[in-house]
């Protein structure tokens, strides 16, 4: 995954939330290709959102330590001054900005995910009479259900449900035949497809979105430094190289950085 690429970078300045030359960032270290060990006992993370914060640190003359730890610890530790950033995949909530700073800045949708020779699977009502395997837990247990009530309201048949514990086992099915498709992020599909090229396709998008931010405290210019430092990455085309990088939508960074 390691790849070495020449960017243009923005001109260094300060910023308040570096500390002794080091940026703190809380993360939870296991969303792919997001953040992630790439290999067991690696000790360093690799991921776009990495790159993304390092590329940001470096504007500020500062290193990053990656402060990682449990999901849901990682916004308590953040108003513990544990870290002053959280870049982990997190979507920006409204509960959430009740007590946090976030610049919203990568956008992630919904998609179906088939075998690259699959030709007759190409929308969500392809799969009819199909294996739809999905991971068990996650919100796409919902959209596979809601689909299949619109098949069966339409007098087709349902799509065979079947739930994997882990989003490779659902993988694994799909590269086996044992099911059609499966419902996932399009960063975990752009993963897959990187991990495994010429074997998985993404024939459907279901758009609509879910915003993924940076969270900080409240309080001073800290976010308006943070604004400014994404904003720097899009307008060099550091942000563009990245996203390609890592094989991510061209467009996920087209992002608005208010919260309003």
């Amino acid at each position: 995954m390691a790849l070495s690429i020449a960017m243009p970078t923005a001109q260094a300045t300060d910023s308040n939330l570096v500390r002794d030359g080091v940026l703190n960032v809380c993360t939870g270290g296991d969303f792919p290709p997001m953040q992630y060990y790439e290999n067991p006992g690696d000790e360093k993370l690799v991921g776009f959102e990495v790159d993304v914060v390092d590329a940001i640190a470096k504007q500020w003359n500062a290193t990053t330590k990656y402060v990682v730890g449990d999901f849901k610890g990682l916004l308590p530790s953040l108003g513990a001054e544990r870290c002053d950033l959280v870049a982990s995949g997190i979507l920006v909530t409204a509960e959430r900005l009740k007590a946090y700073d976030a610049v919203p800045y990568f956008i992630s949708n919904v998609v179906m995910v088939t075998a690259v020779n699959d030709e007759a699977t190409k929308t969500p009502q392809d799969l009819s009479g199909k294996v739809l395997a999905i991971e068990a837990g996650t919100n796409y247990e919902k959209t596979a259900a809601d689909l299949n009530a619109e098949l069966t309201k339409a007098g087709k048949a349902p799509a065979e449900i079947q739930t994997y514990p882990s989003a490779s086992g659902v993988i694994e099915q799909i590269l086996v035949g044992r099911a059609a498709a499966t419902i996932t992020q399009d960063t975990t599909a752009a993963f897959r497809i990187q991990q495994m090229p010429g074997r998985l396709q993404v024939p459907y998008n279901y758009g609509g979105g879910e915003t993924y931010g940076i969270y900080l405290r409240k309080g001073g210019d800290d976010r308006q430094q943070l604004v400014k430092a994404i904003e720097a990455m899009q307008a060099s085309g550091e942000m563009a190289t990245l996203l390609k990088k890592w094989n991510l939508p061209v467009t996920a960074t087209d992002v608005k950085h208010d919260t309003n």
